[in-house]
């Protein structure tokens, strides 16, 4: 960082002859004692310079003790450094950035908290697991304070992955429960949520669930009773949901177990509990980060779920959103042809039920020629229509109840995917695709060149 101090004092630091401060800093094994002047001390900060006058001082031998147990003596030293040359240096990895920038702050060093806090609210590698613990201890620092937070919502294993979440605060652990774009899934925010309630109780609760006496479980619920709310049960899958109320359904609030697994086989359920939207682990306001792990297992062919948002072996990517970017055919073929296999999602404005395909050729509109300028040109006055393309790995599907989703995989390879210019997505020969009727945007929906229908009515608004 860039000098501050007009006149190098560092030869003084290192022989500090004529001293007249003594600071005893540290506490336990890691103490250590610093020699210091006076006058350049309260030269550089108010602290010292108000310190240094006061009548309490304490002085042995002539020489003024200043005893400083909550800082460490390795900064401490950096911030002698800084004040006898006006150089901030930390090494690499050695010297956490937030315990500097809280002596800072604690010595009234304004300059270099602004200068630490500026760095670590635009560096998220500068950042340390328990430098996030310190921070959520400490919410006057707003911006660090509302910085940790972004930064656990992002990349929540930066704390997560570590023993170092059970320190965590009771309001900063709330403040996350509450953030919609925490990316973790609700199932494992929940076990992580009992993991913290464990270490958090008085009483020393077994491993072992099965060993709990209801007095266990009732000392859990008290430690745990503010964050429950914030747990989003109603987007969890039918499994996962689960395996929460298998063991800890005595401690979830009156009625909800049951309005949980009625909203999980019929979405449509009018619940008196308030139902948290899912936290977007990708871009969808349709589908959660659970369901394209399962959309992501019927494109690998899995018999089952084999994947979690994490794991997955591709990313999906938004390119087109009929809600925000207009309801038009037109529309959809400027955002989505000649972009590869692409998933389509779909929820019925009527109904409310949740369907779609996958596509795992692209879309098109317009036919392609060769040119000898250009081997691929497009010519506008020449357009598919209703034109059918051959694949073996397309399927249909129906999220709409999730406990039991629907997958329908292509029977009739030659009729697997409709190219339209006319048309929205097309699946197979009026099996499930999307026009333009009197300016509205309706489907249709007949079994044909797929196993099974994914919806019953023919005629979708």
């Amino acid at each position: 960082m860039n000098r501050t101090l007009p006149i190098d004092f560092s030869n003084l630091l290192e022989i500090p002859d004529d001293y007249d401060v003594k600071f005893i800093v540290g506490k336990e094994e890691n103490i250590k004692e610093f020699k210091a002047h006076s006058l350049i001390l309260s030269s550089r900060s108010i602290y010292f310079k108000n310190g240094l006058s006061a009548r309490w001082v304490r002085k042995e031998d002539g020489i003024i003790i200043f005893n400083k147990p909550n800082i460490s003596p390795l900064v401490f030293e950096v911030i002698m450094k800084y004040i006898y040359t006006g150089l901030l240096y930390i090494k690499d990895n050695e010297i956490s950035l937030v315990d500097v920038a809280f002596a800072a702050d604690e010595l009234q060093l304004i300059e270099v908290f602004q200068q630490l806090e500026e760095i670590l609210t635009e560096n998220k590698s500068a950042w340390q697991p328990k430098d996030i613990i310190k921070v959520c201890q400490h919410s006057h620092f707003i911006n660090l304070y509302n910085f940790a937070l972004e930064l656990v919502c992002s990349s929540p294993k930066i704390i997560f992955g570590t023993e170092e979440y059970l320190k965590i605060e009771k309001t900063f652990l709330i403040q996350l429960l509450k953030c919609d774009d925490l990316k973790l899934e609700e199932i494992e925010i929940w076990e992580y949520l009992i993991k913290w309630g464990i270490e958090n109780t008085n009483s020393i609760l077994d491993d072992d669930i099965t060993k709990w006496t209801s007095t266990d479980f009732i000392n859990l619920e008290k430690i745990i009773h503010n964050c429950i709310p914030h747990i989003r049960f109603f987007q969890m899958s039918f499994n996962d949901y689960t395996k929460v109320r298998t063991q800890f359904k005595d401690i979830l609030p009156h009625g909800l177990d049951g309005e949980v697994l009625q909203y999980l086989s019929n979405p449509n359920f009018k619940t008196t509990f308030n139902v948290l939207p899912s936290r977007p682990l990708f871009d969808s306001k349709i589908i959660n980060s659970r369901d394209a792990a399962l959309i992501a297992s019927w494109i690998e062919k899995k018999r089952v779920a084999s994947y979690n948002f994490e794991n997955m072996p591709f990313k999906f990517k938004l390119i087109y959103r009929a809600s925000q970017e207009d309801f038009k055919i037109n529309k959809f073929h400027e955002n989505c042809d000649n972009k590869g296999p692409t998933v389509v999602v779909i929820k019925v404005h009527e109904s409310g039920e949740i369907i779609g395909g996958y596509n795992p050729l692209e879309w098109r509109s317009f036919k392609i020629a060769e040119d000898e300028r250009s081997p691929l040109l497009y010519h506008n006055d020449d357009f598919y229509n209703n034109h059918q393309c051959k694949s073996s790995n397309s399927f249909i599907f129906s999220l709409t109840n999730r406990t039991v989703p629907v997958l329908s995989r292509v029977t009739s390879k030659r009729e697997a995917i409709t190219w339209c210019k006319n048309k929205g997505p097309c699946f197979g020969l009026q099996v499930l695709f999307v026009y333009s009727l009197n300016n509205n945007i309706v489907g249709k929906n007949k079994q044909h060149s797929y196993e099974k229908k994914v919806i019953t009515k023919k005629l979708l608004k």
